[in-house]
């Protein structure tokens, strides 16, 4: 009677199933597994010359210092290589979550890239999208305005930098006390003054030293521009920070030699770089200065996580990446809270071609935000490429990549939101909380909805040498 019984019950399962249509199936076990469906990042440049003037450069050091292959302040040729490599890898990455669909190039309207209007970020971008989509395809969006509110809100007017207010957040931010972090850093600015000896000898002039003063003698103090659009500090810090971000620049663009008039190797980089974290870090992540550079970029980003963004390109792209500065990654991140540690840089570093991503993910009708942070590490920045060969005849049936090594892919880096702990992991409705919170009451720039480039400025965009502005010949580091 019981093996009847089963038996029957076993025939009525397999008749409800046989009805059971496999497409509903399969539908609902991708509902019940993590499924990424948008990014949207904000991008640094990759390797560029320093921009600081010639005049600048002499009074932080007599020393001869490196011939650029570019103009002050451009993306290099190699520092385009790096970020078509890093991209290269990064798609991979998309495809494997399924974000892109699996084809040399993805269809019209899948990615939407804006980058802000210097050469090295456009460079960057036609960079980038060749990692994307090899066949050169893609374009990119520009801003006609100069500069571009949403990535320079103060400079452009739209904030303006009260200079009472921004100083007491710089200073707090660096410790409560300038005094204090230049002792903090006091082996590493005796290191950069022992690289860099010996000082132009205006500089001592100026800070009304004796001529044989150094680079640790230099008084620091913070600068607010009389106009209010600029912010930074100003001697021993700001010139050992400026000199730090030159040595990996430069490690990053010549790999077959040392940085630093050839003293500069991996070990004396990781003992170096500190300084101008710390430095950067106070001026950029300062609670006043990060909300009012980076509120309207943070509501921008957020708008096209949501779909809600006045550029409809943003809402229908799977993928979204804005091109801009160190300075932008700074100040998003401090306005979200949120901290990054990756191996060979200091907490909160943003090397060149670095990427902080927004992704969101949905499982089971929920939606959650994660936030990621990508770069290559200084050993990546460093490794030569490996020059490829054509197959006999010449003739390449597919486009080749351009690191097929891999040999400078990016790292992910471990990003945290204090208090959260763990991963820097928030459902959507918390996340838009936390950037209602940290926008309130900011003027945001207008969105706007800008051009795409076309084909013949993309192709002038990584070769153009504009002038750039003439800098002062003070050591201070400027935010704008």
């Amino acid at each position: 009677m019981r093996t009847a019984l089963r038996f029957t019950i076993i025939c009525l399962a397999c008749a409800l199933l046989s009805h059971v249509p496999l497409t509903g199936i399969a539908a609902q076990q991708r509902d019940d597994q993590p499924r990424l469906t948008k990014i949207v990042a904000l991008t640094r440049h990759g390797v560029r010359s320093p921009t600081q003037s010639a005049a600048t450069l002499s009074q932080w050091s007599t020393r001869t210092w490196p011939q650029w292959p570019v103009p002050r302040g451009h993306l290099t040729p190699r520092g385009a290589r790096l970020v078509t490599a890093m991209w290269e890898d990064m798609r991979g990455r998309m495809l494997n979550l399924s974000l892109l669909p699996d084809a040399a190039c993805p269809p019209p309207g899948k990615i939407f890239v804006r980058a802000d209007v210097d050469q090295r970020t456009r460079a960057t971008a036609k960079a980038l999208v060749d990692g994307l989509c090899p066949d050169g395809s893609l374009s990119y969006a520009v801003s006609g305005q100069t500069p571009d509110p949403l990535f320079h809100p103060v400079q452009a007017g739209v904030q303006r930098f009260d200079p009472a207010s921004v100083a007491a957040s710089i200073i707090d931010n660096a410790g409560g006390d300038l005094d204090r972090l230049h002792e903090d850093s006091t082996s590493i600015l005796t290191h950069m003054q022992h690289l860099s000896t010996p000082l132009g000898a205006d500089m001592c002039t100026r800070y009304n030293l004796p001529p044989s003063c150094g680079l640790a003698d230099l008084p620091n103090s913070v600068s607010v521009e009389a106009d209010g659009s600029g912010a930074g500090l100003s001697g021993a810090l700001a010139t050992a920070s400026g000199m730090a971000e030159i040595f990996l620049l430069e490690y990053a663009q010549w790999p077959d030699i040392s940085a630093g008039w050839g003293q500069v190797d991996a070990r004396v980089l990781r003992e170096v770089l500190p300084v101008h974290t710390s430095v950067f870090n106070a001026v950029n992540r300062a609670p006043v200065v990060a909300q009012l550079k980076g509120a309207s970029l943070l509501s921008e980003m957020m708008a096209a996580l949501e779909g809600t963004h006045r550029d409809q390109r943003c809402n229908a792209a799977s993928l979204v990446v804005f091109v801009g500065r160190d300075t932008n990654i700074a100040n998003v991140g401090a306005l979200l809270g949120v901290n990054w540690q990756m191996a060979g840089y200091p907490d909160n570093a943003t090397p060149p071609g670095s990427t902080l991503q927004f992704e969101l993910w949905e499982q089971g009708g929920r939606k959650e935000v994660r936030v990621r942070l990508f770069a290559q590490t200084p050993e990546a920045l460093h490794a030569p490429f490996e020059e490829q060969r054509l197959p006999a005849g010449g003739m390449v049936a597919t486009p080749q990549l351009t690191d097929p090594a891999r040999t400078h892919k990016a790292t992910e880096a471990q990003v945290t939101a204090p208090p959260v702990v763990g991963e820097a992991r928030f459902s959507l409705e918390d996340f838009a909380k936390r950037v209602s919170r940290a926008i309130k009451n900011a003027p945001l720039a207008p969105q706007e909805v800008p051009p795409l480039r076309l084909r013949v400025d993309i192709e002038a965009d990584s070769a153009t040498a504009t002038t750039l502005k003439t800098e002062p010949t003070t050591a201070t580091t400027i935010t704008r």
